[in-house]
């Protein structure tokens, strides 16, 4: 176990008032650069123990000696952790450590366990000890704090499952800022929206397409109670899409709001990060007190520049963690850098969108295909007679190579009639095949076909399933 100052660990950002620009001024406001030097002395006190802390890193690390941590350079010298060693370690669990071959505090320690959703594979499983907790609701509130929620907001929490990473940890993070948690999810969407109008919700956070299918509802139902809207702020995340003004615009305007941000988190590392600012460009970093973050060609592992424009994979290493560290953990998420200079908003950490993950991408016939790329051309190009909504179908689970057209199914907008679908399907493929150099099969779908989410939702589905 590594031993903690108490700033570590316990609030030192209280939840404030509404006039405080910062949760943690100190390392937001900070040059990045001096930021990262600060990381580096830090993880340069973790890492002597780790070895002896957890033997899945005793393995890892076996052939690398201990860097000496002068810059965030210096982690160049050790390996990067994969998702396959995390869940290798765990099938390693025993009697003496539940949690498998990661576990680095004694068991009696943990206070909680997360869990993945389990949506490809059997579910991984995250300990947490009590410092854990503290440091997931410090940065998780900052990263709501970004994203404009305030000690005088009515939140919506709609996650419905307490154990993912999206659950509990969620609601620690909304009480963390102060606000008052409303903890709707596991209600059917009427009753959602019914009781944010009775309950005076004014901010609400869902996942992108959920957003939309909300927005969709709010109206009528606000008809249906006879209540006026309180709500202002909605944060959207756990799917890329905000990107596009036609979806933002369509929340925004569905729901009666102009503040819509995005956040973004990994359940492996810390379920909320990335918030985006009053600025709309891009998300900054807010784990940067407990989290260090290199950005790295995806092939050759090659790190790169926290340079406007670069697009790379984003890899954490969490060396304020007692349970289950994490040293340069490659978190399958490419991102494009929106930002690496000193914010509008005075914040300095880099800023990023999300464009897509290792673990959905395709290829077709070689070429590596991303999913978002196919949604947001088509969505983009087709603004008005198509919804946010398709999903490309694989006909089993490990399919991942397609060598004949991709299967995709896209809602149709509620303009177009039936009998032009058809028509509408074979544009689609023609612009898909001009633009991105891949063939789909299109078939258009009525309005509400495809299922909605409030955790998330997946671009692809297996054919037949559920």
């Amino acid at each position: 176990m590594t031993n903690h100052t108490d700033s570590a660990c316990l609030p030192h950002r209280d939840a404030r008032g509404t006039d405080t620009a910062y949760w943690d001024a100190e390392l937001e406001t900070r040059p990045w650069p001096e930021v990262e030097r600060w990381q580096a002395e830090r993880i340069g006190a973790f890492l002597p123990a780790l070895r002896q802390r957890s033997s899945m890193y005793a393995a890892l690390h076996a052939g690398s000696p201990l860097p000496a941590m002068r810059s965030l350079a210096d982690l160049q010298a050790l390996p990067f952790t994969y998702k396959d060693d995390i869940r290798a370690a765990q099938d390693r669990a025993s009697a003496e450590q539940p949690f498998g071959a990661n576990q680095a505090a004694p068991t009696a320690e943990v206070v909680q366990v997360l869990s993945s959703s389990g949506t490809t594979g059997a579910p991984m499983y995250y300990a947490l000890t009590a410092h854990d907790v503290a440091v997931f609701a410090d940065v998780i509130a900052n990263t709501w704090f970004t994203a404009g929620l305030r000690r005088d907001d009515v939140v919506a929490h709609l996650v419905g499952l307490p154990m993912v990473a999206g659950g509990l940890p969620y609601a620690d993070g909304f009480r963390r800022v102060g606000a008052t948690l409303c903890w709707l999810g596991g209600f059917p969407t009427e009753r959602i929206l019914r009781e944010m109008r009775r309950l005076r919700v004014t901010a609400l956070l869902a996942t992108t397409s959920f957003g939309l299918h909300l927005a969709e509802q709010w109206e009528q139902i606000g008809r249906d109670t006879g209540l006026p809207s309180t709500l202002a702020k909605v944060l959207c995340g756990g799917e890329p899409g905000l990107n596009q003004a036609d979806i933002r615009g369509r929340i925004t305007g569905g729901l009666g709001i102009t503040h819509l941000r995005e956040v973004m988190g990994l359940g492996d590392v810390i379920p909320a990060m990335w918030g985006e600012c009053e600025a709309h460009d891009g998300m900054h970093f807010n784990a940067q007190r407990h989290v260090a973050i290199e950005l790295i060609e995806p092939a050759s592992g090659a790190v790169l520049p926290w340079a406007k424009g670069a697009t790379g994979e984003v890899v954490y290493t969490a060396f304020d963690r007692d349970a289950t560290p994490l040293v340069r953990y490659r978190s399958r998420d490419h991102a494009l850098v929106t930002g690496a200079e000193r914010c509008a908003c005075g914040r300095t950490s880099p800023r990023i969108r999300c464009i897509g993950r290792t673990d959905d991408m395709l290829i077709y016939k070689g070429m590596n295909v991303f999913p978002t790329a196919i949604r947001d051309l088509i969505t983009r190009q087709f603004a008005g007679r198509v919804e946010p909504m398709l999903r490309i179908l694989k006909d089993h689970e490990e399919q991942v190579r397609f060598d004949d057209p991709l299967p995709v199914e896209i809602e149709a907008a509620e303009a177009v009639a039936a009998a032009d679908y058809a028509r509408l399907a074979r544009e689609i493929e023609s612009l898909v095949r001009s633009q991105l150099q891949v063939r789909i099969i299109a078939t258009l779908m009525a309005p509400g076909s495809l299922p909605r989410s409030v955790y998330k939702n997946s671009l692809i589905a297996v054919r037949g399933a559920a």
